[in-house]
């Protein structure tokens, strides 16, 4: 039974992605690191919720430029997006750290069960996601 319905979102840097660290008081998964995102509201469209998380989380402008198809993790309705970086610093509104990451050093952090879900699903299509930098030739 779904009770719920976010989005959640992953910004790469290159071949590094944005996570963040949930502050520990946090009710939910405290200490825990996730893609950013959350709830969307009624009446609005995942795409509009994405774009909305991340300014009110990390006070972070992005474009969601793939919306990977949304499953039920845990009871949650999910709209995973792959973001752009459009302008913005990462705020520290609702996290407690934030940091790019090598897909390869997920293992060293503990995720919430719907990021750890996600970054599997985007693990498995790693190379259709990201770009390699280009080699500058002169």
């Amino acid at each position: 039974m779904i009770y719920m319905k976010v989005v959640v979102g992953l910004l790469f840097d290159e071949e590094k992605f944005l996570i963040g660290q949930r502050l520990d008081e946090n009710s939910s998964y405290g200490g825990y690191w996730e893609l950013p995102g959350g709830k969307i509201d009624e009446g609005e469209t995942s795409y509009d919720a994405i774009i909305r998380e991340w300014k009110e989380e990390l006070d972070i402008d992005v474009e969601a430029y793939y919306e990977i198809p949304n499953r039920e993790i845990n009871g949650v309705d999910t709209y995973p997006f792959l973001l752009r970086f459009k302008s913005g610093k990462p705020k520290l509104n609702v996290h407690q750290k934030v940091k790019f990451i090598d897909m390869s050093e997920i293992k060293s952090y503990k995720l919430t069960p719907i990021s750890t879900e996600i970054v599997y699903i985007v693990r498995r299509s790693y190379s259709l996601f990201l770009r390699k930098k280009e080699k500058e030739t002169q």
